[in-house]
């Protein structure tokens, strides 16, 4: 199997940007969002923290054994990064990784509170635009977005 090239994962990062939309989102969403991403990892063998946040206003949060405080540091930044551009926290970091430059560089944003890093995406509704982010940490880069975008093609298909 071979290796995606940058472009094309920033092709699939900007398709999975325009695919995973909700129609609806409420407080009982982002819990059954929440555990089916824990539950996922449960699957997986992994141990990861997640959060979904709202507007400001953390819905669910979960730190599964084996995490610390630190992860949950690692989801603020990426929440940042991905509220601040309106796209993935890994599209973001590949795209500038594929520009030889950084957020503090490019953007003057400062890494004590935005991170290129992979696990946050937007959360996306349709009629509203972003709402908020569905994060995790605690796996490497492209593994935390990877468990995210999978849990989400699956969640949003039950709709």
């Amino acid at each position: 199997m071979t290796t995606p090239s940058m472009e094309q994962r920033l092709q699939q990062m900007e398709q999975e940007e325009q695919e995973l939309w909700f129609s609806f989102f409420t407080n009982d969403t982002a819990l059954e969002l929440g555990l089916a991403i824990v539950e996922e990892a449960r699957r997986n063998g992994q141990r990861i923290t997640v959060d979904v946040t709202r507007t400001g206003q953390r819905l669910f949060l979960h730190a599964m054994e084996g995490t610390s405080a630190e992860n949950e540091n690692w989801i603020r930044r990426k929440n940042n990064a991905a509220n601040h551009f309106g796209m993935s926290s890994w599209h973001i970091a590949c795209r500038l990784r594929s520009e030889g430059t950084t957020m503090e560089e490019k953007h003057g944003l400062p890494i004590a509170d935005y991170v290129e890093a992979g696990g946050a995406f937007p959360l996306l509704v349709r009629g509203e635009g972003q709402i908020g982010t569905v994060t995790v940490s605690g796996l490497p880069d492209q593994e935390d977005h990877d468990l995210l975008v999978s849990v989400l093609h699956r969640f949003l298909s039950q709709f």
